[in-house]
């Protein structure tokens, strides 16, 4: 069973999961156009080169903090639809977990350095997890595994 795991935002990531194995990741690659932040769609069709014939992709369901500007949460919103509409044009399954569902159940809080040390314990070593900026992919390998052990 194939899991694409999304942590989104602009500092996210998106991974592959295959019956419980890392197969490979990516940060949530963003481009500017103007003053405006986008999901590179393109990038990560191309960068998705796996058979999806029994894929599910599981999104963490975000929203807008209470502190959060105007400005931020639209751009936030927009990073989040983007990633979501990617994930829709494949017709496959796509679903949402919130942060607080799946880190109580893998037994983390919201410091990233524990999710890339969660990894180097799930998945072994990997130069991904030496790098704190992967947090984003740590967090979509995270959410990928829990969805696998939660429901295949």
């Amino acid at each position: 069973m194939i899991t694409i795991g999304v942590d989104c935002g602009q500092t996210g990531g998106v991974v592959v999961i295959e019956d419980g194995r890392f197969m490979a990741g990516t940060r949530m690659p963003i481009i500017t156009r103007g003053k405006w932040k986008h999901v590179d769609a393109a990038y990560l069709c191309q960068w998705l080169d796996v058979e999806l014939a029994a894929a599910t992709f599981v999104i963490e369901s975000v929203h807008s903090m209470p502190a959060q500007g105007v400005a931020s949460s639209f751009a936030f919103g927009r990073v989040t639809g983007g990633v979501e509409a990617w994930a829709m044009s494949y017709g496959r399954p796509v679903e949402w977990v919130t942060p607080v569902v799946w880190k109580k159940a893998m037994g983390l809080s919201s410091d990233k350095q524990a999710s890339l040390d969660a990894c180097k314990r799930h998945f072994g070593s990997c130069s991904l997890w030496e790098v704190k900026a992967n947090d984003g992919i740590a967090e979509a390998a995270l959410i990928a595994l829990w969805w696998q052990r939660q429901y295949v």
